[in-house]
């Protein structure tokens, strides 16, 4: 059904009529739309200047809607997000139901933009099914990636907790995967005297219509479709009909939009993996399924024992974990127990690759969404691609995991050591920590005792600086075993061969480049110039011992920038020789031929 009005809002919520009926009087043009619609609602109160459409969509929504009063008429008003702004549509109270085909777009162009929404838009476009429907409730089960679980991913209707009392089910069980197996649909009208649906508590509230169908692609199963009312004269030939036109379209959707998620996830980690950074990649990892599934904490468990935490998770010692063996499990959610869980509620998902699992992830919600199960299915999906990736298969005398040593001195100063992050409480005395980025900027050379002394004590008397010194390399060599080592009166930094020290593969690919051109080298100069985050030990600026060591690096980035503009300008990617300038620019804000070139980009 047409709309009686149809207007669009800029971010500030100014309203441009884009059509409307006379008879509601919305003429003008550049108001707030609180200021034109001036709706009630419907105890006659202002409802406009607290409109809940706009204030759900801001938060994320794809799509909102709340009756109200215009004029002495019942309206029903209905927005969705837009590029740049909403679309707001008037329609009567008792409209015709919602075209879903079109519903069905605009959740596909809405998650295309924001995947982390990707649940609750789902949520959103199921009220929109069982409303047109006619069914009281509606849930979508989605298949894990390796096709062995259906996992609930989005509830909306009446009585939740009922149907959240089993939120998983198996391939050929209940009726989820009784359909998933069979790819036909299944309907009831007696369901509870049907054996083969599960969830007693649905049964008790006296559900009896019953419709499950299979949402699958010729790539396989995505997922199953479920839809209930309490009604056992409820025919069932016109929802049947509508999911046959809809489902194709729907599964489509749900596949591009989790396959897309994979490929985000792969792209979060990628650079990390070319410049060596496997820490970073896995914390990149993290931070990415943290974001989508929203929760408080995320903790990535390796078959090696190594592990990866973002924000909050309550302990767990993950050893004889069920997950190990494929299956989804949690704590108080309604999943099959963990046995080693205690505590606080949370989700334990495998992650597979060539055929096996090779590590878990946590997933803790201090408030634990609903379904408890939501972001399962869509963490699976986008951890899908870069499993692989993170976790190689090992040769037999590959050691397993990130390396040894891990060292960040571009910018802040940040090390790992065997995949735990150090700081200077790490090492008992913060001068030993101090201690360990002098010897790094000169590692290359073997530092006589009494230069190292005058150099970071100059104040004090030589005999009490060379105690000092004694006493922090101990601290030092307990922290990092074998690192320093000493000739008579020199000592050296032994670094580990297992390492990655951001500004020696800066170099290492400054170098590469400097013996490439053309496309090669530009891609080469990115990856270089992407490590290079600040100045060497940029949280220790008035540190004068790496002086020499800064500024080589420094005028490395500047000419690498340079490079790169040009080589930019050459290819046409006129944007990234811009950033290339400015960037050089921050770094040397009189740099002339930066100016010059900048200046001429912008016009």
């Amino acid at each position: 059904m047409k709309p009686l009005a149809r207007l669009r809002l800029d971010p500030k919520g100014v309203a441009t009529v884009l059509e409307a009926d006379p008879s509601l009087g919305l003429e003008g043009g550049g108001l707030p739309c609180a200021l034109l619609v001036q709706g009630q609602d419907p105890f006659g109160r202002p409802l406009c200047p607290r409109c809940p459409v706009q204030r759900e969509l801001r938060r994320g929504a794809y799509r909102a809607s709340t009756p109200l009063l215009l004029k002495g008429r019942r309206l029903r008003c209905l927005g969705y997000r837009e590029e740049g702004g909403f679309l707001v549509e008037l329609h009567p109270e008792r409209a015709e139901p919602s075209d879903l085909l079109l519903e069905l777009s605009r959740l596909t162009q809405h998650l295309l933009q924001s995947p982390e929404n990707f649940p609750s838009a789902l949520e959103e476009f199921l009220k929109a099914l069982r409303l047109a429907l006619g069914m009281e409730a509606a849930e979508l089960f989605l298949i894990d990636p390796e096709g062995h679980h259906l996992i609930l991913t989005a509830y909306e209707g009446l009585h939740r907790e009922a149907f959240l009392e089993r939120p998983w089910f198996q391939l050929g069980e209940g009726y989820p995967g009784i359909v998933a197996l069979k790819r036909e649909p299944l309907f009831t009208h007696a369901l509870g005297e049907d054996p083969r649906y599960l969830r007693q508590k649905v049964k008790q509230l006296g559900y009896q219509t019953y419709i499950c169908y299979p949402l699958e692609l010729p790539q396989g199963l995505i997922g199953v479709l479920n839809l209930a009312s309490r009604d056992p004269n409820l025919d069932h030939q016109e929802p049947l009909e509508t999911l046959s036109r809809i489902g194709p379209l729907f599964a489509s959707t749900l596949y591009t939009l989790l396959t897309r998620l994979g490929e985000v996830g792969l792209q979060a980690l990628h650079q990390h993996l070319y410049r060596g950074e496997v820490s970073e990649a896995r914390l990149a990892f993290l931070r990415e399924i943290r974001r989508l599934s929203q929760a408080t904490g995320v903790r990535v468990v390796a078959r090696s024992g190594e592990r990866w935490e973002a924000g909050l998770v309550p302990p767990c010692e993950m050893q004889n974990c069920p997950a190990w063996k494929g299956e989804v499990v949690g704590y108080k959610n309604g999943l099959p127990p963990c046995p080693e869980a205690h505590g606080r509620p949370r989700t334990c998902l495998p992650l597979w690759a060539r055929g096996e699992v090779v590590a878990m992830v946590t997933l803790f919600h201090a408030r634990p969404p609903k379904p408890a199960t939501r972001p399962a299915a869509p963490t699976l999906w986008f951890s899908r691609l870069a499993t692989p990736f993170l976790f190689p298969p090992l040769h037999p005398q590959e050691k397993p995991g990130s390396p040894e040593l891990e060292i960040y001195a571009l910018g802040q100063f940040r090390l790992r050591y065997r995949g735990k992050e150090l700081t200077p409480k790490s090492f008992g005395r913060a001068g030993a920590y101090q201690l360990f980025k002098y010897l790094l900027a000169n590692k290359d050379r073997a530092l006589y005792v009494e230069d190292i002394c005058e150099t970071l004590w100059p104040d004090l008397p030589p005999a009490k600086a060379r105690q000092e010194l004694y006493t922090l390399v101990y601290h030092l060599r307990k922290t990092l075993p074998g690192i320093v080592e000493r000739e008579g009166e020199y000592y050296r930094l032994k670094l580990p061969e297992d390492r990655f020290l951001d500004f020696e593969r800066f170099e290492e690919l400054m170098r590469k480049a400097d013996l490439e051109d053309g496309l090669s080298a530009f891609k080469t100069l990115r990856q270089a110039l992407d490590l290079y985050k600040g100045p060497l030990f940029g949280d220790d600026p008035y540190g004068e011992w790496a002086e020499a060591e800064r500024s080589y690096l420094q005028d490395r980035a500047l000419a690498g920038l340079l490079r790169l503009g040009e080589l930019a300008e050459a290819l046409g990617y006129l944007e990234v020789a811009k950033e290339a300038y400015a960037r050089a620019l921050k770094l040397e804000p009189f740099l002339e031929e930066a100016q010059r070139r900048l200046s001429f980009l912008k016009g």
